[in-house]
């Protein structure tokens, strides 16, 4: 029996849709044989037709029920919480994971701005310890109340778990977009850039925040302290930063095509320059002038120190306003239609 355009295209999105809900290793195979399945109905119910349209298809596939109700009856038996209650469960405990912990570094990051102690592993460790306490408990409190209702409400039927069990064609997300070959000059151009990046801040590391200086072509090199100290103590985050990025972009030179690795893999670092970002804000200054007076006998560079602070502030805070919005439309792009891996 032969779909046309439209219920192929419905069909494929459906199957889509239970592919993403389920975690096993077998899902290709599973997903096959839902489609088998489906094929099967339609001779049963289309017998005598030769193409089926898509209102024809979606009676079938609403007689399935909901993509999640269908890869629950794969799924391995949950012993505490059922397969009827399985899928509402994980979709409360998402929500509830992403809002704790954007909380929680909410928090970190408001508390960090008016007040940074200094200490920047011993903040990272709190940190951490933070969103790993949190998170638990989420997980914790939401699997106990789902526990409770799963052997309280046994054998009786929960309005709201019943309308997530039904099919709702406008809810079925969108067939991938196939990823697009990556540009292997724009990627090879940015990894140069950043082996620049990781060799200048390996040197003033080395040098403890100085750069070379020379007071005349023959004269003596000088080195001149430059960055503070309440910027050197985050170099090893640049360079562990730069370092992942350059990994990913190797990464990319070979797969040739983005991956879901190496698109959440960019959301991570980015994440992570954020929050560098907003620490490195609450450290000012990030860079001395004092040396120059000494040098060119006048305060002038002195005084415009202040001014280059202020000017760092604000390209940091727009650059954490971009990576914000970046990053939120990365995650509902992955989250929405992320890219499976087989």
């Amino acid at each position: 029996m032969k779909l046309n355009k439209d219920a192929q295209e419905l069909l494929e999105r459906y199957l889509f849709a239970v592919k993403k809900e389920l975690n096993d290793k077998r899902r290709e195979d599973i997903v096959a044989e839902i489609e088998s399945y489906i094929y099967d109905l339609l001779e049963e119910h289309y017998s005598g037709m030769a193409e089926v349209d898509e209102q024809e298809l979606e009676v079938i596939l609403k007689e399935m029920g909901a993509p999640r109700k269908v890869a629950a009856q794969y799924s391995p038996h949950r012993y505490l919480i059922g397969p009827r209650l399985f899928p509402l469960y994980k979709i409360v405990l998402r929500i509830m994971l992403l809002v704790v912990l954007g909380a929680l570094t909410l928090s970190m990051v408001i508390s960090n701005i008016v007040e940074f102690s200094g200490n920047v592993w011993k903040l990272l460790l709190e940190y951490l310890g933070t969103l790993w306490s949190g998170g638990l408990s989420v997980v914790g409190v939401i699997t106990l109340i789902f526990a409770i209702i799963e052997r309280t409400t046994e054998g009786k039927n929960i309005e709201e778990i019943e309308e997530l069990q039904e099919l709702h064609i406008d809810d079925l997300p969108e067939l991938p977009q196939q990823e697009k070959e990556i540009s292997r000059l724009g990627v090879s151009v940015e990894i140069i850039l950043d082996i620049i990046g990781l060799v200048f801040f390996t040197y003033i590391q080395k040098t403890g925040g100085q750069l070379p200086y020379w007071m005349a072509p023959s004269s003596d090199m000088q080195l001149i302290p430059v960055f503070t100290p309440g910027f050197m103590q985050f170099v090893p985050f640049i360079l562990a930063l730069t370092g992942l990025e350059i990994s990913r972009n190797l990464t990319l030179l070979v797969q040739v095509h983005p991956t879901s690795l190496t698109n959440w893999w960019r959301i991570a670092v980015k994440i992570a320059d954020l929050v560098l970002l907003v620490f490195l804000m609450s450290s000012l200054p990030l860079v001395s002038l004092d040396y120059f007076q000494h040098i060119l006998g006048s305060d002038t560079l002195v005084k415009l120190e202040p001014l280059v602070n202020t000017g760092l502030v604000i390209a940091m805070g727009l650059g954490i306003l971009g990576s914000f919005v970046d990053i939120l439309k990365q995650v509902v792009r992955e989250v929405r239609n992320p890219i499976l891996l087989t």
